[in-house]
């Protein structure tokens, strides 16, 4: 494959997979009310929507209603300091992961972190996606977790790639969250060659991760089965070269699976 047919692939395939997920996720809108006092909990006097031009104080958030009681909403925010005017790939957001109450916007239960923006990692308006699958990791906890997508454009000609940080968060008690997993769902490396290299015998492979409850329990929680459909990027069919699975069992503090996750690479 020549240079050009081999950089238009690689490009191709990860735009058809970002569109296929962008297809796949629900919009997930947040109530005015809902996010105006959530705004002012955070020190903000008010709620700005964020939007690709103007992206405001709050760079992206999700909002979804818990499912074991519509009286809660779930969010994800990813908001700046007041008075913070640095342009995106500079920026340092605060991400809160929380429960709050659909009528008052009181927040309830909550996970706050925070990260810098840079070549690899910026925040855009569709940047956050809950995921409120039946992780009931035992008979009175139920897990739910944020996919985060970065819109940074990264490297020109990088020989590996990573998109779609998972974090699965459990109650912690005292109103707080506590993540048990964080995991980057998409994942692809160079094998042989480069993508953008003339040279023929380029290779490389491509993973997507899934997560679904396994029959076993460790430690008062049910494992975890971990899938990755291994592909080389170029099928047309979408169909996966090789299909590798792992069992995560959790240690009484996390699930032990690396952000950037190796399992699934070809030995």
């Amino acid at each position: 494959m020549d240079r050009d047919r081999r950089l238009c692939a690689w490009t191709c395939c990860l735009l058809l997979g970002l569109a296929s997920q962008a297809q796949a996720r629900e919009a997930q809108p947040c109530a005015p009310h809902l996010l105006d006092a959530v705004a002012r909990q955070l020190g903000h006097s008010g709620w700005v929507e964020p939007t690709y031009d103007v992206p405001g104080p709050f760079p992206a958030v999700a909002c979804k209603p818990w499912p074991d009681d519509r009286g809660q909403t779930v969010i994800a925010m990813a908001y700046l300091d007041p008075g913070d005017t640095a342009v995106e790939g500079e920026r340092h957001p605060h991400l809160l992961l929380a429960k709050v109450d659909s009528r008052s916007g009181k927040l309830l239960e909550r996970h706050d972190s925070e990260f810098e923006e840079d070549a690899a990692v910026a925040v855009g308006s569709d940047s956050l996606w809950l995921d409120t699958a039946r992780y009931r990791l035992s008979p009175t906890v139920r897990a739910f977790g944020v996919v985060f997508h970065s819109v940074a454009r990264g490297a020109s000609c990088p020989d590996a790639g990573f998109d779609n940080l998972l974090t699965l968060v459990v109650p912690a008690g005292d109103g707080k969250l506590r993540p048990v997993l964080s995991t980057y769902l998409d994942q692809w490396r160079t094998l042989k060659g480069s993508v953008c290299s003339a040279e023929p015998g380029f290779e490389q492979e491509v993973s997507q991760l899934t997560l679904a409850l396994g029959p076993g329990r460790t430690n008062g929680f049910a494992d975890l089965i971990v899938t990755s459909r291994v592909g080389d990027g170029e099928a047309e069919d979408g169909k996966p070269l090789r299909t590798v699975k792992r069992t995560l069992r959790y240690d009484g503090r996390r699930y032990p699976l690396e952000e950037y996750s190796d399992f699934w690479h070809r030995p």
